[in-house]
């Protein structure tokens, strides 16, 4: 419980630090997911892996970013997709690379897909509303109209070859 602690009060201070910035580096925004997901992890009691992969081209502490703009996909991830799978192995794959000039940013899980996740979450009591997507994208459609360079989001349903639910990329 103590160590627990100590870490949810060091990412809730890191949170409200990043929050009041415009824009980090991607070096900041991996260590904010690292410590976010460390925490899950011992929430989840250690039923999941993920891993942060950084291309040799992204300079990290030198490229911008909007500040905490990928911890909703990260969380979604976790909360619709690795959160209802039956067996232990659940994974997210995050990773920054550069094409064309441009920062891609990719989360990826092995959870249950979106389909399954809502058939799942319409059986059950509601927690809480989730707003985290729906603000994001209105964050993002405002940031796309004062930047010159335009934030795309795309959400992929990875299927297996047997076209069952892999994931969500």
């Amino acid at each position: 419980a103590n160590q627990y602690l100590t870490e949810f009060a060091a990412l809730i201070r890191q949170t409200l630090d990043i929050s009041s910035q415009k824009t980090i580096t991607v070096a900041e925004e991996a260590s904010y997911l690292k410590k976010y997901l460390d925490m899950e992890r011992m929430r989840f009691g250690d039923t999941f892996n993920y891993s942060i992969d950084m291309d040799a081209e992204v300079k990290a502490d030198y490229i911008a970013m909007p500040a905490l703009l990928l911890q909703p996909y990260v969380e979604n991830s976790l909360r619709h997709g690795i959160r209802y799978k039956t067996e232990r192995g659940g994974k997210i794959e995050i990773s920054f690379s550069l094409k064309d000039d441009n920062l891609y940013c990719s989360v990826k899980d092995n959870g249950v897909g979106r389909n399954k996740a809502a058939a799942l979450k319409s059986k059950q009591h509601i927690e809480y509303q989730s707003k985290g997507m729906s603000l994001t994208g209105k964050r993002i459609e405002l940031l796309n109209t004062i930047n010159e360079r335009k934030i795309i989001v795309t959400v992929t349903d990875l299927l297996k070859e047997n076209n069952s639910a892999a994931g969500t990329l």
